[in-house]
C-alpha cells in the first residue's frame, strides 16, 4: 500500500493533512538517523591504516582485527571488506578484515589492539594505539614474514572453490583482494550446477579457463568444473570430482536425478574424467573418502590427485588415502574450501620453472605437494623431496629430515611409514613461530612410502582446526614398489561393496546404461585382482 494513500472517500483537506502529517514523520526519522550518524562519528577516529612488509618495506595486502586494550569482542572495521563475506554464524573469520593498501577506517577513540597477518608464512603482528581525543591519525604495521618458500618454487593454492548470493561487482571484488590477502597463488574457481539454486552461483558467470583479469593481482586464477553424482540432493552416490584446466564445461555438469531432477544414474564420473584428460585437464577427486567411484577410479589410475578437508571431513587419512599408498597407488595430496574461502588451508606445490596453471598441475599430479592451513612442512629422504621416488638396491637405513614452522602451535610433527607413526617431535617457541623437526635414520626392509603430518587439537586464527600433510616420498628396494596384499583386498571389498550399492539405488532408463555403470566397477576388481 502506498504510504501515502488516503481514503479515495476522504475530504481533500482532510487528504492533505494526512500527507503533511506523514512527511513531517519522515523528515523527524531522517533528521534523527542523520542526527544519531553525525553523533556516531563524532565519537569516532578516521584511521588510516597500512601493512607493510618488515623486510622490505614495501606496502602488502593481509588481514586485520580489532579489540579494545580493555577487553571485549572483535571491533568492526567499517568499510572494509570482511574476511568472512558470504560465510554464516559468528566464527573468528567474522572478525577479520581485509587491508589490500592504505585504508581508512573508523574506529572508537579509545585503546585499541590490533592483529594482523598475511597468509601462513607471517608472524600475527601487534599494534597498540590510544585513539582518545583523536580525530584523525595514520598507522603502519609491519609483519614479519619467516617463510618465502615460493622462492624454492613451493607455490600456494586452493582447487576448489565457489561463490554464491553476490552480484558481479562483489564477486570480482572477492577474487581481486581475498585471495591476494591470504597470500594464495593459484586458485581454481569451478562450474557447477545443481536443480533450482544454481541461479545464485556468481562464479558459474565466468568464462571456463584462464581468468587473466584477475592475474594482475599476483593469483593466477583458472574456471574449471566440479563434476558430480548424488542419491538425493546432499546424499552420496558416485560423488564429485574437480576437473581443472579444461577448454569446455563436460556435458552433463551434474548426473542423475538426485541433483538435476531429471535424466537417470547411467552416466559414470568416469566418462567426464577422461574427457577433461582428453581437453589436456586435470581429474581431482574431491570431499575426502566421499562418494562410491573414488576407489575404481584410483584403481584406474584415472584420478590425478586427492583434495582433502575441501568442505567436509569424510573419513581420515587412515580411513582412505592410506589403503590406497599401500596398496601400490600414488595419490598426491591437495586440498580448498569449496564454498567461499573460509579457512586459510592451501596446496603447496614444488614447480620447477615458471608459475604457470599447467606447470602447478603438473607439479601437483607429480606428487610434489603438501596440504596445510597452519604449519609450512618440509620432508626429505635420502635428500630427496616430496613426491620423489628413492630407489634402493637392497635394504638400508635412509636418513629423513623434516621440519615445521607455523604461526600457531601445530603441537606435534610425525614421521609416518606406510600409515604408522614412527617418530615424532613436539613443538617449541621460535622467534615468534612454533617449530618441530626430526632427523634420524630409518631402516628399509621392504618397499615402503613416507610422509609427514601434524597432530593437534589446535585451531587457527580463522577458528578452523589445524592440519598438515605432505605427499609422500616413496621407495623401492630392488626395483619392487609397495604393495601390500590385505590393502589391495581392502579396496577390493571397498569396490564391490559400491558396486551393490550403486545396483541398489541406481535409476537406469536402459540395461545398456546399467551395464556401463556397473562394469567401471567390474574392470577395477580385475585390475586388483592382477595386483595380487
Amino acid at each position: 500500500m502506498d504510504l501515502l494513500q488516503t481514503d479515495r472517500f476522504a475530504h481533500p483537506l482532510e487528504g492533505n493533512l494526512i500527507r503533511r502529517s506523514v512527511l513531517f514523520g519522515v523528515l523527524l526519522i531522517c533528521l534523527a538517523a542523520l542526527y544519531h550518524q553525525t553523533k556516531t562519528q563524532a565519537q569516532l577516529c578516521r584511521l588510516t591504516l597500512t601493512l607493510v612488509d618488515a623486510e622490505s618495506k614495501e606496502t602488502i595486502p593481509g588481514v586485520v582485527r580489532c579489540f579494545a586494550q580493555s577487553g571485549g569482542p572483535a571491533i568492526p572495521l567499517a568499510g572494509s571488506l570482511s574476511r568472512g563475506q558470504g560465510l554464516k554464524g559468528n566464527d573468528a573469520i567474522q572478525d577479520w578484515y581485509v587491508i589490500s593498501q592504505a585504508e581508512e577506517i573508523l574506529l572508537p577513540r579509545q585503546q585499541l589492539r590490533l592483529e594482523a597477518l598475511a597468509g601462513l608464512e607471517t608472524e600475527l603482528a601487534t599494534a597498540l594505539i590510544d585513539l582518545t581525543g583523536q580525530d584523525r591519525i595514520s598507522l603502519t604495521i609491519p609483519i614479519r614474514t619467516f617463510s618465502r618458500i615460493s622462492k624454492d618454487g613451493w607455490y600456494a593454492g586452493n582447487t576448489h572453490l565457489h561463490l554464491s548470493n553476490l552480484n558481479q561487482d562483489q564477486a570480482d571484488r572477492y577474487l581481486k583482494e581475498i585471495p591476494r590477502a591470504d597470500r594464495l597463488e593459484v586458485l581454481f574457481i569451478s562450474y557447477l550446477e545443481r536443480a533450482l539454486v544454481d541461479k545464485d552461483y556468481i562464479t558459474n558467470r565466468y568464462p571456463i579457463g584462464d581468468l587473466t583479469e584477475f592475474w594482475s593481482t599476483g593469483v593466477l586464477v583458472n574456471n574449471g568444473e566440479e563434476h558430480r553424482h548424488n542419491f538425493g540432493d546432499q546424499g552420496e552416490g558416485f560423488g564429485h570430482v574437480m576437473l581443472l584446466n579444461i577448454k569446455r564445461l563436460i556435458q552433463p555438469v551434474s548426473i542423475g536425478q538426485g541433483i538435476s531432477r531429471s535424466g537417470t544414474d547411467g552416466t559414470t564420473l568416469q566418462m567426464g574424467i577422461d574427457d577433461a584428460h582428453r581437453q589436456g585437464g586435470v581429474a581431482i577427486w574431491c570431499h575426502n573418502s566421499w562418494g562410491l567411484e573414488d576407489v575404481p577410479n584410483f584403481v584406474s589410475g584415472k584420478l590425478d590427485a586427492q583434495n582433502i578437508f575441501d568442505g567436509g571431513a569424510h573419513g581420515s587419512y587412515e580411513d582412505g588415502f592410506y589403503h590406497y599408498l599401500n596398496a601400490g597407488i600414488r595419490v598426491p595430496f591437495s586440498t580448498g574450501t569449496d564454498w567461499f574461502i573460509y579457512d586459510l588451508a592451501r596446496v603447496y606445490v614444488g614447480v620447477r620453472g615458471s608459475l604457470g596453471i599447467k606447470p602447478w598441475l603438473d607439479a601437483l599430479v607429480a606428487g610434489r605437494s603438501f596440504i596445510t592451513n597452519g604449519p609450512i612442512l618440509k620432508l626429505t629422504v635420502q635428500g630427496r623431496e616430496i613426491g620423489a621416488t628413492v630407489e634402493l638396491k637392497q635394504p638400508q637405513e635412509v636418513l629423513v629430515q623434516a621440519e615445521g614452522t607455523g604461526r600457531s602451535n601445530f603441537e606435534k610433527l610425525e614421521l609416518v611409514k606406510n600409515g604408522r607413526v614412527i617418530a615424532q617431535a613436539n613443538t617449541q617457541p621460535h622467534e615468534g613461530t612454533f617449530q618441530a623437526q626430526l632427523q634420524q635414520r630409518v631402516r628399509i626392509q621392504e618397499p615402503a612410502w613416507l610422509a609427514l603430518r601434524i597432530s593437534t587439537q589446535a585451531t587457527n586464527e580463522y577458528g578452523r582446526p589445524l592440519f598438515g600433510h605432505t605427499s609422500p616420498v616413496y621407495i623401492t628396494v630392488e626395483g619392487r614398489s609397495i604393495r601390500m596384499d590385505q590393502e589391495v583386498a581392502y579396496l577390493r571389498e571397498q569396490i564391490r561393496q559400491a558396486r551393490r550399492a550403486i545396483a541398489a539405488q541406481a535409476v537406469f532408463a536402459t540395461k545398456e546404461e546399467r551395464e556401463r555403470v556397473l562394469s567401471v566397477y567390474e574392470r577395477a576388481v580385475a585390475l586388483l585382482e592382477q595386483r595380487s
